[in-house]
């Protein structure tokens, strides 16, 4: 990321950096008041509704359209990774520590967190960019509406099972259901995504 700016309201930006001999030094954004999804969802009782989660989820896919666009792949998309300004609510997509260029070919190195890596990762070890993005944005979103993961082993066979918890709409789980499809050519396009009546 650091030769392709962002430029984008929801990706923290960077404003300079150091090459030293042994590490880098990046001078970098730092909204305030300001904290990790994973944190400020605890601070709510451990989910949010889904109005707030579908603000975080239109600002969340357009940040990584744009990082695609640009010929990045995050790669661990997950609250911990993603800002929220709790004034303003806008979000902040940070931590490109895992990040590649983006190619047509499938990953077949693990990087990223385990909860949120898609099915073809743990049948074949391999995944596409962009099947294994909107992967782990359903993740994300089941994860912060629902209080958990939806998967508690990783097996093909449990990983085509998913439930939710009372009271969510239709919508809602057919987006997550449409993330989390068992075969990567079945999930939608991040612009598909965007698209979806749930966030619409």
């Amino acid at each position: 990321m650091v030769n392709h700016p962002s430029s984008h309201p929801n990706i923290l930006e960077l404003y300079d950096w150091f090459d030293r001999p042994a590490s880098y030094v990046m001078a970098m954004e730092r909204p305030n008041p300001c904290q990790d999804l994973y944190d400020y969802c605890q601070e709510q009782g451990g989910v949010l509704n889904e109005d707030e989660a579908r603000n975080i989820t239109r600002q969340l896919l357009g940040a990584l359209q744009h990082c695609h666009d640009r010929g990045v792949v995050h790669r661990d998309v997950k609250a911990e990774n993603i800002l929220i300004q709790t004034d303003t609510k806008e979000i902040k997509l940070i931590d490109f520590g895992c990040g590649d260029p983006l190619k047509d070919t499938p990953y077949t190195d693990l990087a990223g967190t385990e909860d949120y890596l898609p099915l073809e990762w743990f049948e074949k070890e391999k995944f596409l960019a962009g099947p294994g993005t909107v992967w782990s944005v359903g993740v994300m979103m089941y994860n912060i509406v629902c209080g958990g993961f939806p998967f508690t082993t990783f097996t093909s066979k449990e990983m085509r099972h998913l439930e939710f918890r009372a009271g969510l709409s239709k919508g809602f789980k057919d987006i997550v259901r449409c993330c989390l499809r068992p075969r990567a050519e079945d999930r939608p396009t991040l612009e598909q995504l965007q698209q979806h009546s749930w966030l619409c």
